[in-house]
């Protein structure tokens, strides 16, 4: 079984064809993006680079939530930036987030990313078995 996670609070991306998360019975994926889905650009409260990746986190964290887990269940993401000079600020929030650990595994990598948008984090979470 498939369950499609798009919490209202986060916005609808359906249009262009975008779902916030997915759940299967054993793992969760989840999008953070700092998008506007009315203007498709890149919210005005992401202002730094830890703003941004603190939105992308508790947007995932939102979406983890419909699907009855934490960012504690996540146990790997791929991170996106369009600048290497952002990552400092990225990895502050990064583990902020995270708390003391331990942290999931990650792949960090810097390119284009659609929009203004310069952070975009993917987590898989996996769901345990009395979940």
């Amino acid at each position: 079984m498939i369950d499609y996670l798009n919490p209202p609070e986060i916005g609808d991306f359906s249009s262009v064809g975008l779902s916030s998360g997915t759940a299967t019975d054993v793992f969760v994926y989840a999008a953070g993006l700092a998008l506007d889905p009315a203007t498709m650009r890149r919210r005005e409260d992401a202002e730094t680079i830890g703003d941004e990746t603190r939105i992308c986190l508790s947007n995932i964290a939102t979406i983890l939530a419909e699907a009855g887990l934490t960012l504690r269940d996540v146990v790997k993401t791929t991170c996106y930036l369009s600048d290497d000079a952002y990552r400092g600020d990225f990895i502050e929030a990064y583990r902020a987030a995270f708390g003391e650990g331990p942290y999931p595994a990650r792949s960090t990598f810097v390119l284009g990313i659609a929009s203004n948008l310069r952070v975009q984090i993917e987590a898989v979470a996996v769901r345990s078995a009395a979940s």
